[in-house]
């Protein structure tokens, strides 16, 4: 075990105090840690609840028998180690608990070297699969981020827009989409440098994850400086708050002469993706046309407060 690693933690499943006793001080004296349940219940509450990077599991339990334990925990965490260390080893019972999910099985009176051995490797190998599946997931995560906004990319957009449109399709739920750019931005990158503009768009990315539901809405850097947002289940007057909202905050946020743009449109259930995104992109480009610093929307029946462009809606 490397220093920086935390000390792994194995839970002892036995209702012999004995038992506990002397490997718990056999681990301890190997640099673990070691925590023990005497009933199956214990056993299995303990194992789903905590960290725990080892059970050692005896068959011969009060109440719930190893057996059942063996199923709970492997039915519920299939990625938890378990080991049975019982007195009842008989073959029947070693080929039922590997196809219940063990990954081994050790008779008591035990070797305590073996049991060591036994207990490092399913460390090791639980750790590796873990760290496999945190690489694997930081991969998929920087596959689909824009590394400056920290906001979703391009081509995730489409991806949700298109499983989103199904879902509102199936459910008939309400969906709105928000598309909008900056004003000035070209200028202030001429101006300042594109460091000082990628600043600014990391800027609205905070800005644009600080107006969304955590885990419901989604933000996009769609391109350049560039946004989009997807609400789920928003119909067109609150989507227009959220959108206000936003214009105000980007507004107020000292970022020299930059504004933003939005364009809205709600979904109908005639509409495909490309449509969807037209329609909002539509009422970016009247936004923007009518001066910048404003939310436009092109959807019949709603009209933005001051907008000197409205009667063309």
């Amino acid at each position: 075990m490397k220093p920086s690693e935390s000390r792994p933690r194995v839970l002892i499943v036995d209702d012999v105090p004995d038992t506990i006793e002397i490997v718990k001080k056999l681990l301890e004296y190997e640099g673990y840690e070691v925590v023990a349940a005497q009933t199956g219940e214990e056993g299995v509450k303990r194992a789903l609840t905590e960290e725990i990077d080892v059970v050692v599991l005896d068959i011969n339990l009060p109440g719930m028998d190893g057996n059942e334990a063996l199923r709970q925990v492997h039915e519920a965490k299939a990625d938890q180690p378990v080991i049975i260390l019982t007195a009842y080893a008989t073959v029947d019972n070693a080929i039922q608990a590997l196809k219940d999910g063990a990954v081994d099985f050790i008779r008591k009176p035990f070797e305590n070297d073996h049991l060591v051995h036994v207990i490092r490797k399913c460390v090791e190998r639980g750790r590796n699969i873990r760290e496999k599946q945190r690489l694997e997931e930081e991969i998929r995560r920087l596959s689909v981020t824009d590394d400056l906004t920290g906001l979703y990319n391009h081509r995730h957009f489409f991806n949700t827009l298109q499983a989103e449109l199904t879902r509102a399709k199936r459910m008939k739920h309400k969906l709105a989409l928000l598309m909008f750019d900056l004003d000035n931005f070209k200028d202030y990158n001429d101006v300042y440098g594109h460091l000082e503009g990628d600043k600014v768009l990391k800027e609205v990315g905070e800005i644009v994850l600080g107006c969304i539901r955590n885990n419901v809405d989604t933000g996009y850097r769609y391109g350049g400086d560039e946004f989009a947002i997807i609400l789920i289940d928003v119909d067109l007057s609150q989507a227009q708050d959220i959108a206000e909202r936003l214009r105000g905050m980007i507004e107020k946020a000292e970022l020299g002469t930059i504004t933003v743009s939005i364009g809205l449109a709600e979904f109908r259930s005639s509409m495909d993706s490309e449509t969807f995104v037209k329609a909002a992109d539509d009422a970016l480009y009247l936004a923007k046309s009518s001066g910048g610093n404003r939310v436009q929307t092109l959807n019949a029946g709603f009209q933005t407060p001051n907008d000197p462009m409205k009667g063309l809606m």
